[in-house]
């Protein structure tokens, strides 16, 4: 959930995508599905020529009165018989390695799935175990909450502020910082979050047939939302998570946006009616952004400057109108971090009436839970996870409106670790028409995403914030890409998350765009159809 800017770079050789979902149960290397699709297409181009030649042998070639090595009729036959063993050679080993990454991904779900059952039996039986049930609870949901205890972990290694964690524990965690990048940890840290609400359930002392027909693997009732509110709920009873109310203001940008009178209140003409772009598919519900801001305790609007608006209340930092992104890469660069000075950039590209807009938004600044000036900080993190809506997720809605979006307009949410979070929220919940979703070592992998939205999640394996989101369901479409970015090299000490830091993602951003795996290639196509090719205008806001 950091923001994540720091030191980055694993100085590691490994370049390997592993590439899984996307409503498919394959999983295997970027390199064996562009192998895959490079034999599909030897494969129909093989085919085609075979029926050609088929045509050309039927129509016949008249008898043969003596046989001569460039008669037709030979010449035909043997091309016939090379293309045809090239058809089926290029179709069988196409088959072979499509069946080897079924197998793959059966392997990979069984696996998952007994991780989960197994987690979940120990989960409920620690919870049983009273008078241990509230201390398994708490230790069980501390991880799902969000990083609360990425919070004490951020604290107790670098030695900033008021860590809870015993100084032993600290010292020891300082020592053993690569456990904190190894694999096993972060899918131990993802069954523990999967067993956080069996826990709960155990002691209370719901029989575990009934806890697991509730839980995750069952109806969905219990699970990282519902462990991460009772959380919340315990934490604002002790004085921390609380909210406070949000402003937003802009901090640089391109040009000044040029709202129109009653912007707030009055949503343009014929907006909601306009559709995404052809190559990219558009929400079945096209749930709008609301006509004004969407108000809660902690969502206050900016003043505005005399006799101007909300928007044009300080122009900030004058910046350059920024070129159409053309891949992953272009795309994780321009994520705000601390920084930056703001946490949200939004660009608009296409003309006033056919605009469409990517908005990105940054990772955790803040880890204190007794709250602070920051909305990207420790109490939005457990909010977001709570299914509330978190002060960054109100900053990003007024964000996104103060510049200009209007019902209906096409929005590409692109995000890093906890904007990742409030990046699929926004997909989810409809308040944006979003057209598509691209986000790097974001936790928010039970975070159900309407199936139309096509959503690239960058993930690495060695990174535990992801882990901190849950399992994914069962129905879950997105495409993950991941790679483990320490191998075979030492884990930075600089950082307490090297793998998660943003410059490490950036770094694997590069890969996925030199990838050849078919739907990468497809998404970035997509990418080129909503921005297009001409400047666009940008603008960075801070809440």
């Amino acid at each position: 959930m950091t923001d994540g800017g720091g030191t980055g770079g694993s100085g590691a050789a490994n370049r390997e995508l592993t590439i899984s979902g996307g409503g498919s149960t394959q999983v295997a290397t970027d390199v064996v599905f562009v192998q895959v699709a490079t034999l599909r297409l030897v494969q129909g181009e093989a085919e085609g020529w075979q029926e050609q030649l088929g045509q050309v042998r039927s129509i016949g070639t008249g008898p043969v009165h003596g046989w001569q090595p460039d008669d037709l009729a030979a010449c035909v036959f043997a091309a016939f018989a090379a293309i045809t063993t090239i058809a089926q050679d290029s179709r069988e080993l196409a088959d072979r390695l499509v069946e080897a990454a079924e197998e793959y991904g059966r392997l990979e779900a069984n696996l998952d799935l007994t991780l989960r059952r197994t987690g979940s039996w120990l989960g409920h039986a620690l919870g049983a175990l009273r008078p241990l049930a509230a201390l398994a609870a708490l230790a069980l949901a501390a991880p799902l909450a969000y990083l609360a205890v990425g919070s004490l972990i951020s604290n107790a290694i670098l030695g900033r502020g008021v860590s809870v964690v015993p100084p032993v524990l600290a010292d020891w965690l300082r020592e053993n910082r690569g456990l904190l990048t190894d694999p096993a940890t972060v899918a131990l840290v993802r069954v523990l979050v999967a067993s956080a609400d069996d826990a709960a359930l155990g002691g209370m002392g719901v029989p575990y047939p009934v806890a697991a027909a509730l839980g995750d693997d069952g109806a969905g009732l219990f699970g990282a939302p519902s462990s991460a509110f009772g959380l919340l709920i315990a934490a604002r009873a002790a004085g921390m998570l609380r909210e406070t109310p949000v402003r937003v203001h802009r901090v640089g940008g391109s040009a000044v946006p040029r709202p129109a009178p009653g912007l707030l209140s009055m949503p343009r003409r014929d907006r909601a009616a306009t559709p995404a772009p052809a190559s990219v598919p558009a929400p079945a519900s096209t749930s709008a952004l609301p006509s004004a801001p969407v108000l809660s305790p902690r969502s206050a609007p900016e003043p505005a400057a005399a006799g101007g608006s909300p928007a044009a209340a300080g122009a900030g930092t004058a910046l350059a109108a920024p070129n159409p992104p053309t891949g992953f890469a272009d795309l994780a660069e321009r994520i705000p971090t601390a920084d930056d000075g703001g946490q949200v950039r939004i660009e608009r590209y296409g003309d006033a009436e056919h605009p469409s807009w990517l908005v990105y938004i940054g990772g955790t600044v803040e880890w204190s839970p007794a709250g602070s000036t920051e909305p990207w900080d420790m109490t939005s993190n457990v909010t977001a996870v709570a299914d509330q809506e978190a002060g960054s997720y109100q900053a990003v809605l007024q964000a996104l409106q103060l510049a200009g979006v209007q019902p209906g307009d096409p929005v590409l949410p692109v995000a890093h670790s906890q904007g990742g979070l409030i990046a699929a929220e926004l997909a989810a919940r409809g308040d944006v028409n979003a057209v598509g979703m691209v986000t790097f070592g974001a936790p928010a992998g039970q975070v159900a995403l309407p199936a139309e939205v096509p959503a690239i999640a960058v993930e690495h394996s060695d990174d535990i914030v992801p882990a901190l989101g849950g399992t994914p369901a069962e129905d879950d479409r997105r495409l993950y890409v991941r790679r483990q970015l320490f191998v075979d090299t030492a884990v930075p000490v600089a950082e307490p998350l090297p793998a998660h830091q943003l410059a490490g993602y950036r770094e694997t951003a590069g890969l996925v765009d030199a990838s050849a795996e078919p739907r990468l290639v497809a998404f970035r196509e997509q990418l080129g159809a909503i921005v297009g090719t001409t400047p666009g205008e940008q603008s960075v806001w801070r809440a």
